[in-house]
């Protein structure tokens, strides 16, 4: 196939499903999870307790929250729900159960300093404001895209914990999400499920939320511990 041949294709020609069929994704899996899909939204709104915590073991169960996160919605949505319908998402699938077993093995190691308050205040509109977007969509609270399996709210409020993190970390963790923004972005922009594209947006906006109230890990509890006081040397 020569060049002009691809030219004359458009975005949609590319997705071979429609929105109906895409959003009835949302209701189906929250509809076989019931009840304990509340699990997910519950530990979500715990998380940013457990991040703002001076001690290491409350910053560490955050991290294992986030990761456990990840895992839900790569595996149970994205490969068992999505990627029948849009082979890519199974790829897409099991990248996020990798991402989620590492945050698992890095626990509080990947949170080095408490969540800030702003952080943590944005992190709870995340998910309780993003997941009526599908619902705007489909108007049938069934649809309602949830943390921990809905990919789009749980990238947006994990990059909150990923955009601060000491390099070369931050940029190893922020991959996989801002890959996940452009392809569900241009998704949703085929599909014409335009409330949809509020989630990468959702997710830069958080994005620079992070880099801009988060300290920087020069000024973390830990870093400042071993500086030198006003009347010590250094040796």
């Amino acid at each position: 196939m020569n060049g002009a041949a691809w030219l004359s294709y458009s975005l949609q020609d590319f997705v071979m499903f429609g929105p109906e069929v895409f959003l009835r994704l949302f209701a189906r899996i929250n509809q076989d999870l019931w009840p304990w899909l509340l699990l997910w939204p519950l530990a979500g709104l715990v998380l940013p307790w457990f991040g703002r915590q001076a001690a290491e073991l409350p910053r560490r169960l955050a991290m294992a929250l986030a990761g456990l996160a990840w895992i839900g919605c790569g595996y149970l949505f994205l490969v068992r729900y999505y990627g029948p319908v849009n082979w890519p998402a199974t790829g897409f699938g099991w990248a996020f159960v990798v991402q989620g077993l590492l945050l698992l093995l890095l626990k509080g190691r990947a949170l080095p300093a408490p969540m800030t308050r702003p952080v943590a205040v944005s992190w709870w509109l995340a998910i309780l404001l993003l997941p009526w977007l599908s619902v705007l969509e489909m108007p049938d609270v069934w649809a309602l895209a949830l943390f921990g399996l809905a990919p789009g709210v749980t990238v947006a409020a994990t990059v909150l914990l990923f955009a601060r993190q000491p390099s070369p970390l931050r940029w190893l963790l922020l991959v996989l999400p801002l890959a996940w923004t452009l392809f569900s972005a241009a998704t949703y922009w085929a599909l014409g499920t335009f409330w949809l594209l509020g989630f990468p947006v959702a997710t830069l906006a958080l994005l620079v939320v992070a880099f801009r109230v988060n300290p920087s890990p020069e000024q973390t509890p830990d870093s400042q511990s071993v500086r030198p006081g006003p009347g010590r040397q250094s040796p």
